[in-house]
């Protein structure tokens, strides 16, 4: 194959073509397979030297597109290999999250209801037991909690449940639906009941802002798809319970709650101390945040980490 001006000229065995540059077409470079010209009719032309083509091109003053040079350029494929990590990353750490949270407060109630049934359910199967703590002392809990006034008037649903669980340990936390489990470990631990109203409150927190429905979607994040458009949440049933257990909420998450749970605790004129006291016991508990780290998804500190600092912070409310 040869060209001259603005033509192109192949000849072989039987074969002889001349036709206008402008009317061929150059398949890419695609490492050592041939490169193909195709011509008007559909006729195709198979160059296995790539070399030789590359010479030819350059005569007629022919260029590769943009992205075809790009494509061979090993500085722009990095170049895009790390653009591509950096917005897995963004999308991961802000797009996700985000996402998470809108998908969190439009799903419908009935079906978060459900989900909340159906993890405390499995729970019960799996890590609990029956409460050993008497009928009339957990009445006392919830109506100590239930007298607290909400703050600016605003009362979040929620309904407590009390279970024993020598695997977890002491422990506090919220489900999706609304749900508090208490363990009656929690209970024995504190030496004030002021105590058990501030981690309430905290754990409230994560409900008023749906932290656990949120940290559950993104934890499951196929599901959080179907979910946001078919409105169904079987697809991540069966992976939620062990999403509750093992799911660390962010640092973010841990100081709005501990901010709703200080705000709720300073309007009904009880120190946030009582908090980071419980915190601190808590800690100790389950063998400091060292051990905690060995545990995670066994203890408290699993879903409440930065101990110290959250401590540090209420303490100076």
């Amino acid at each position: 194959m040869t060209a001259q001006g603005d033509r192109a000229h192949v000849e072989g065995d039987g074969i002889a073509r001349d036709e206008p540059l402008s009317s061929l077409r150059i398949s890419e470079a695609m490492g050592s397979a041939p490169r193909l010209i195709t011509f008007p009719d559909g006729a195709i032309c198979e160059i296995i030297d790539h070399a030789a083509l590359n010479e030819l091109l350059a005569q007629t003053g022919y260029r590769e597109k943009t992205i075809v040079r790009w494509q061979q350029s090993g500085a722009w494929v990095l170049t895009m290999l790390a653009f591509s990590l950096a917005m897995i990353w963004v999308g991961y750490r802000y797009g996700l999250p985000a996402f998470a949270d809108v998908v969190a407060r439009h799903l419908p109630e009935k079906s978060i209801a459900r989900l909340g049934e159906h993890v405390l359910q499995a729970l019960d199967q799996s890590v609990f037991k029956p409460s050993q703590l008497p009928i009339e002392r957990q009445k006392q809990i919830r109506a100590d909690f239930e007298r607290l006034i909400p703050t600016a008037g605003k009362k979040v649903g929620h309904e407590f449940h009390f279970r024993n669980s020598p695997r977890i340990g002491a422990n506090a936390f919220a489900l999706p639906s609304g749900d508090i489990v208490i363990t009656d470990e929690l209970v024995a631990l504190a030496k004030d009941d002021k105590e058990i109203l501030g981690v309430l409150a905290h754990e409230l927190g994560h409900l008023e802002k749906r932290h656990s429905l949120r940290q559950l979607l993104q934890s499951t994040v196929v599901g959080l798809v179907i979910s946001w458009y078919v409105g169904d949440i079987s697809s991540i049933l069966a992976s939620a319970p062990a999403a509750v257990l093992e799911a660390r909420y962010s640092r973010d998450f841990e100081r709005e709650a501990d901010a709703y749970g200080a705000a709720l605790l300073k309007h009904n004129h009880i120190s946030p101390s009582y908090l980071a006291t419980m915190l601190e016991r808590l800690e100790k508990s389950h063998g400091g945040e060292s051990a905690a780290q060995d545990n995670a998804g066994n203890d408290y500190f699993s879903t409440h980490p930065d101990i110290r600092e959250r401590i540090r912070v209420l303490r100076e409310q």
